[in-house]
């Protein structure tokens, strides 16, 4: 009788186990989803921006060369560069490496003579393997959807700097603002930390503790949108 009550109370731990499994697995699927989102809508804004741009330049040498000659400079340049390759960066994001999303057909095939205790078990297993490499794509999704956005921001701060250049003759102090202002930016998207966690750098949540020890939570699964926000 007690062996009977052993099995029920493991297969309800297994299969609670699962269900906060899949509800991990979930969170980061749709997480992963919204930065493909904003990935896509900074490729199409940097596109729209570099096109309007040509198109202005264009528009403005039919009628005026000197004024176009002067607002092509070396500054404006690097905000136009800047946008390509923020469109680089949200491109690479929403092209990057897939992620695991659940049973693949081939395992599904080989659970017929498995009890669901067995089953359960091995499934376990495979969503911590799951979590693990979305994770990965998760990491480096997040770094790469910042650069892009700050790729942006980057690109029409030069942009405005170019053209006060052009216009006015100053350079060195909107230089300094555009610059601080980005570097501001990099560090309230977290970029430094991003950096860290895709070289393995940075350090662990939670300590280690024993199949014992339940005064503190069990570690959970992170996903990332870009800024490591730890409690």
């Amino acid at each position: 009788m007690s062996d009977g009550g052993t099995d029920d109370a493991e297969m309800e731990t297994l299969r609670i186990a699962r269900d906060e499994a899949r509800v991990a697995l979930e969170r980061q699927l749709s997480t992963l989803d919204d930065i493909d989102s904003k990935a896509l809508s900074v490729f199409r804004l940097n596109i729209a921006l570099v096109g309007l741009l040509l198109s202005a330049l264009s528009f403005a040498g039919a009628s005026d060369m000197a004024t176009v000659t002067a607002l092509v400079n070396p500054v404006v340049g690097v905000g136009v560069a800047s946008f390509v390759l923020s469109a680089t960066a949200a491109g690479l994001t929403y092209t990057i490496s897939g992620y695991q999303v659940g049973v693949g057909p081939d395992a599904l095939e080989n659970t017929a003579d498995l009890s669901e205790q067995a089953f359960l078990q091995w499934l376990l297993v495979s969503y911590g393997d799951w979590l693990r490499y979305n994770e990965q794509t998760n990491v480096r999704k997040a770094l790469l959807v910042t650069l892009s956005v700050l790729g942006t921001v980057g690109g029409a701060l030069a942009l405005a700097v170019g053209t006060v250049s052009a216009l006015t003759g100053r350079f060195l102090g909107p230089a300094v603002v555009a610059l601080a202002v980005l570097v501001t930016a990099a560090g309230v998207a977290g970029l430094p930390s991003q950096l860290r966690r895709l070289l393995g750098e940075s350090g662990v949540d939670a300590e280690g503790i024993s199949l014992q020890s339940f005064e503190m939570p069990m570690a959970g699964q992170r996903t990332f949108t870009g800024r490591d926000r730890r409690k």
